[in-house]
């Protein structure tokens, strides 16, 4: 019997203890690859700044190191924490340095190009308003910080702002360390300051998960393929939107075809 009662309160206090932990991805671990939407639409993906072969080697060949921020407009910490990782990036313009605010706003741009712009934000925005970047990455709480060196390996991760020491300074150490090959000398930690969990409440109407109703537009149906792109399922997505999954791969099929009929118009 105490031998039980011992084992139970080892499980308890375990149990416990290692709730609500931040799961993040600790170095060195592959940093796990994703193509993300910009305000601008365009995309962005992590294997053409970083990784053993480079993704698109005709628009960029030098290997970068990556510094990713995830974060949302109603984290406090994160607009501590943003300024700084601004003034290292003007530090860096030059160098083979990439930084990238990962927004996990459910609303996408509505919420987030207003608070980018109230704030002179300068640094590249990408949408993760899906969260499912931040899942593969462990993100439950924000900020989280990655350092992804040029290989495409994570070196550096920590949730929360930490206002001890300059974030910009710090990141200069792990740079040095990454560019001279030693090991990241600063401390990792899954909780290094003042954190706020992700918000994992409902969708509101204004969310851009809500569910939208038949029949959809030309533009809910891009919206659609930009979300299964972004790594929304595609079972998961047809259930939100009341459709079948044959539904959104003839959209699929649709776009396809109108983009071989502009190049093929392109060709005479």
């Amino acid at each position: 019997m105490k031998t039980r009662n011992f084992l139970f309160i080892i499980f308890f206090t375990t149990t416990v203890f290692s709730a609500g932990k931040s799961t993040v991805l600790q170095p060195p671990s592959p940093a796990p690859t994703f193509s993300l939407p910009t305000p601008s639409m365009d995309r962005i993906s992590l294997r053409v700044f970083c990784g053993d072969t480079l993704q698109k080697p005709h628009i960029n060949n030098t290997r970068h190191i990556v510094v990713l921020s995830f974060w949302a407009t109603y984290c406090k910490p994160c607009k501590k924490e943003l300024p700084e990782l601004m003034k290292f990036a003007k530090k860096h313009t030059a160098d083979s340095i990439k930084v990238f605010a990962v927004s996990i706003d459910k609303e996408g741009s509505s919420i987030v190009a207003p608070f980018v712009k109230e704030n002179n934000i300068t640094l590249p925005v990408l949408f993760d308003q899906y969260r499912k970047t931040a899942e593969r990455y462990g993100v439950t709480s924000l900020p989280a910080l990655f350092v992804v060196d040029e290989r495409g390996i994570i070196r550096f991760s920590s949730v929360g702002f930490d206002g001890k020491e300059p974030l910009d300074e710090k990141l200069d150490a792990i740079v040095g360390d990454l560019r001279s090959g030693k090991a990241v000398s600063r401390k990792q930690s899954s909780e290094a300051g003042e954190s706020v969990a992700v918000d994992s409440g409902a969708s509101t109407p204004n969310d851009s998960t809500t569910v939208i109703k038949a029949p959809l537009s030309p533009k809910d149906r891009w919206n659609a393929i930009v979300a299964v792109e972004c790594g929304t399922s595609l079972e998961q997505l047809a259930d939100s939107l009341k459709v079948t999954p044959e539904e959104i791969k003839g959209w699929y099929a649709d776009l396809k075809k109108a983009a071989m009929g502009l190049w093929e118009k392109e060709k005479k």
